[in-house]
């Protein structure tokens, strides 16, 4: 109901080894985040903090082991994040290569059974210390300040 992750990594990480056991796993999003200055508030004292946004997934993990079923979630995978590029790559792999590519990776599918979701963008704090905070977080040249500013600027 809530989705499945398809996803894979290298062999080489030992976590996928916890997966026989069928314990319950944690996948964690995490969004833009960045430092807040209690200098940017108005009322004092005050102290530092963090903005972030992220989403935790729970579900117990699958190990898949079918190759076909492995390369096409690779293809998928490459095509969703290729699209956008003039050129796209395509996985026209030399087929030995690509086997080699293959014993590299563990492929698993984690079935959703729970998410949670956190934003954190100073909604503890007054209308205008959030505006100071947008403020400031503009001037940053930081690509994840800005992201966080975005957001808690359409938040408002």
């Amino acid at each position: 109901e809530q989705g499945t992750l398809i996803a894979h990594m290298a062999r080489a990480n030992q976590q996928w080894s916890a997966f026989a056991e069928e314990a319950e796993a944690l996948v964690i999003f995490q969004g833009p985040h960045t430092y807040i200055s209690p200098s940017w508030y108005e009322a004092h004292p005050s102290v530092p903090t963090w903005n972030y946004m992220a989403i935790h997934a729970y579900g117990t993990p699958r190990l898949v082991e079918d190759e076909d079923r492995v390369r096409a979630a690779l293809r998928s995978l490459v095509d969703e994040h290729e699209q956008g590029f003039d050129v796209p790559w395509t996985m026209d792999l030399p087929e030995e290569y690509l086997r080699k590519m293959l014993r590299g990776i563990v492929a698993f599918e984690l079935p959703i059974t729970k998410l949670e979701g956190k934003l954190k963008l100073s909604q503890n704090r007054s209308a205008p210390d959030r505006e100071r905070v947008i403020a400031a977080l503009a001037e940053s040249a930081d690509p994840l300040a800005q992201d966080v500013r975005a957001m808690m600027d359409a938040n408002r």
